[in-house]
């Protein structure tokens, strides 16, 4: 019989994790008066092990902790599967290094190639874009000094106070949204020149919800 649970935290709390007092697991809320473990770091079975002592949880998660199924860890594999596995990974390292000790190909650019290098270049300069956009969090409150970039270069900006960015692309170009302690998006611009994006939480802390079920 296989043991699963689905973590979900339904209503996050919005206490300050910093300004709460620490404890051997985690920290202490004074406001709610609740022990709040830290499972951000935590495997899967030690989060089922804390579950297995007390089912009323309240706890501190990463985001791709949650709504997903927990089980026990299959056992480890034997010994003779372990170094079966150790040989084949040696013997196809060998193949590589093999393969890497090759003659180097030497390509050579005539001035045509670099001509027309030059002509794409002066194309693709024409077909950027000016992109204006507001970012928000999961409250739909402005979000402040998040770094924005488009993806695979080296074309980057910061929102401010507001909320607010400005950055030149090419339509299908993909930007990136990161910052510390929130889940980093990423975005397709399209035909819309103002666009609207939200980030969520990298940390939910609350009240857990557990759901049991049982396979045989």
């Amino acid at each position: 019989m296989i043991h699963k649970i689905k973590i979900s935290i339904p209503e996050p709390c919005h206490e300050n994790w910093l300004e709460m007092t620490s404890t051997e697991k985690g920290k202490f809320c004074s406001n709610c008066q609740k022990n709040v473990i830290d499972f951000t770091k935590a495997s899967d079975r030690e989060i089922l092990l804390e579950y297995n002592k007390n089912e009323h949880l309240c706890g501190r998660f990463r985001a791709s902790q949650l709504y997903r199924t927990l089980i026990l860890p299959k056992e480890k594999k034997s010994i003779w599967m372990i170094a079966t596995a150790s040989v084949i990974a040696f013997l196809g390292l060998g193949n590589q290094t093999a393969k890497a000790q090759g003659k180097p190909r030497i390509e050579q650019t005539d001035n045509k190639q670099l001509k027309e290098k030059e002509k794409v270049k002066e194309k693709s300069k024409k077909e950027l874009l000016t992109y204006k956009g507001t970012l928000y969090d999961s409250q739909n409150y402005p979000l402040e000094g998040v770094n924005v970039k488009v993806k695979r270069t080296k074309v980057e900006t910061k929102t401010n106070f507001d909320g607010e960015f400005t950055i030149t692309a090419k339509k299908g170009a993909i930007l990136i949204f990161q910052s510390p302690g929130l889940i980093t998006v990423e975005f397709k611009l399209g035909d819309e020149y103002k666009i609207k994006v939200q980030m969520k939480n990298e940390f939910i802390t609350g009240d857990v919800v557990i759901v049991k079920t049982e396979d045989y």
